[in-house]
């Protein structure tokens, strides 16, 4: 059925790349985790996961089987003769202090399982963010890249006129065709870069590498808050930190198995069968019983077992310490990279309006003859920066909050 589901995504997503329609991140993000190869395991291991738990509790209950056995047997000169044996059997266990601890131990296992699986969907979530971030921002460049290309076409063709009415040198004109060449050069790289990002979105999603990538549409990052103390129940819940918190209960688990190994087991036992050589079998017999097992010595096993697990659980409870420092310090950079990248936005839009107003104003005083073609050059290449520097900041800004949304562990 996951499969099934998966390939149901895939084909959907298909079928948006031939519509009008824009793909969103969410719909997106639906196609990813039922596709993803990596999703994909990371959910086959959860099963596993929880298969476990089911088992470990299959422990606590009776046992019943059924056995049938036929032999036919003779000696030199003795007639062949047959016998029969069937019947039933069950046994139930009465204490043990292996089976808590291992239900315990399987549970803890699953809660490890459950933060991987949402650790593995996080960074996937995360590639993708930042994929359709970057997507959008080659697409853009190549817009803004498309434009230049005509400008600086009619600014060949402008300084042409003017070199041959012998108002402008010929270093103008070289100059003006080679940076025209460049343009065409960089724009070709642009388209480059974006189809490397496409077949990297494919790939994610599951599917053939050169499937036409659909338009996308990724909702623009909220405003950051003043402080990160508003995200700290989100952080609470952390898949690093729930695998570390698993991993103690696991620790503690151990403890308590190497503690009850020491202890007696005990359990209860019955059978009812039948027995004899001739078929259907007439003679019968049934036996109840109890049985208890104490260990008296193990040369030392026992002990060092359970040192290992109290030196185990020591490390588990370091390891959460630690995991907790991680995640709330990377938590809080991210979140300082996420109001810088929003501040930095406001600022790079303002240049961009100064520099767009500065690059037209200095071509109409090109235009009437009252400044150099120089300075007019050195004004248009500020505002192609500026423009690009502009785009990378809208990109940046997606990228970092993404990084952010990842450091809560979402």
């Amino acid at each position: 059925m996951r499969l099934l589901h998966a390939l149901v995504f895939t084909l959907s997503l298909s079928a948006v790349s031939h519509t009008a329609g824009a793909l969103t991140f969410e719909e997106a993000e639906k196609a990813l985790l039922a596709a993803n190869p990596q999703a994909v395991s990371a959910s086959f291991d959860l099963e596993a996961a929880k298969a476990r738990v089911t088992s470990a509790r299959a422990g606590f209950y009776p046992s019943f089987s059924a056995n049938a056995s036929y032999d036919r047997a003779g000696s030199q000169g003795l007639p062949a003769g047959n016998s029969y044996d069937y019947g039933f059997s069950g046994s139930q266990p009465l204490f043990s202090a292996s089976l808590p601890a291992a239900l315990r131990s399987a549970k803890a296992s699953l809660r490890a399982n459950e933060a991987a699986y949402d650790r593995t969907a996080s960074g996937l979530r995360f590639q993708l963010k930042s994929t359709f971030a970057d997507i959008l921002n080659a697409r853009e460049t190549i817009k803004v890249s498309e434009e230049t290309l005509k400008r600086r076409a009619e600014n060949l063709e402008l300084i042409r006129l003017k070199y041959q009415a012998g108002r402008e040198n010929k270093a103008a004109l070289l100059e003006t065709d080679a940076v025209l060449k460049t343009s065409q050069w960089q724009h070709e790289k642009y388209r480059k870069d974006l189809l490397l990002l496409e077949r990297k979105f494919n790939r994610l999603l599951g599917l053939p590498a050169r499937s036409p990538v659909p338009e996308l549409t990724l909702a623009q990052p909220p405003e950051p808050p003043s402080d990160l103390s508003g995200f700290s129940r989100r952080l609470e819940s952390h898949y690093s930190l729930r695998s570390a918190r698993a991993a103690l209960d696991s620790a503690v688990a151990s403890v308590d198995g190497a503690s009850g190994a020491r202890l007696p087991d005990a359990s209860a036992s019955g059978r009812y069968g039948w027995a004899g050589s001739d078929w259907p079998v007439s003679f019968n017999s049934w036996s109840l019983g109890a049985s208890l097992s104490l260990p008296l010595f193990s040369g030392g096993r026992l002990s060092s077992n359970l040192a290992a697990a109290k030196a185990a659980l020591n490390s588990s409870r370091s390891s959460l310490k630690d995991a907790s420092d991680e995640v709330y310090l990377n938590a809080e950079d991210a979140f300082l990279s996420w109001r810088e990248a929003r501040s930095y936005l406001d600022v790079a839009k303002s240049s961009l309006d100064a520099s767009a107003a500065r690059a037209w104003l200095v071509r109409k005083e090109y235009l009437a003859g009252q400044t150099s073609y120089f300075e007019w050059r050195n004004v248009e290449e500020q505002l192609i920066t500026e423009q690009n520097q502009y785009l990378a900041a809208g990109q940046g800004l997606s990228t970092s909050y993404a990084a952010f949304i990842l450091a809560l562990g979402e």
